[in-house]
């Protein structure tokens, strides 16, 4: 896990204006899983999501914000679409340990839509 990663992973905000920047994606799909952590490493959660422009292709979404994670959950109990953005991760973080089989994004922004 990178040290950006790592502060991340606790809330730490970083000054971006010192990094690379990094691309903010907008990306479309169905969630179909949720897992929520309350660990002493990271409190959030992450989805897995289909997505509706690449079949077949299933990605993760990492927040620790309550409010997306309360729009996953919802996406999760209804099916319906969502949108969100966010940037990839190079290195993300493994609440429970082990690694990612799939690409990771940190998000922050969730639209779930009310239609199927």
């Amino acid at each position: 896990m990178s040290n950006q990663d790592k502060m991340l992973d606790k809330g730490i905000k970083i000054d971006v204006s010192k990094s690379t920047p990094v691309a903010t994606v907008e990306l479309f799909g169905h969630v179909i899983l949720v897992e929520g952590y309350a660990l002493t490493s990271f409190t959030g959660c992450h989805a897995l999501v289909t997505l509706r422009d690449t079949p077949g292709k299933t990605v993760a979404v990492l927040t620790s914000a309550q409010r997306l994670q309360s729009l996953l959950e919802t996406a999760l109990a209804t099916g319906n679409l969502i949108d969100f953005w966010g940037h990839k991760l190079a290195n993300p973080p493994t609440p429970r340990g082990g690694t990612w089989n799939v690409d990771v994004y940190s998000i922050d922004g969730v639209i779930l839509y009310g239609m199927k």
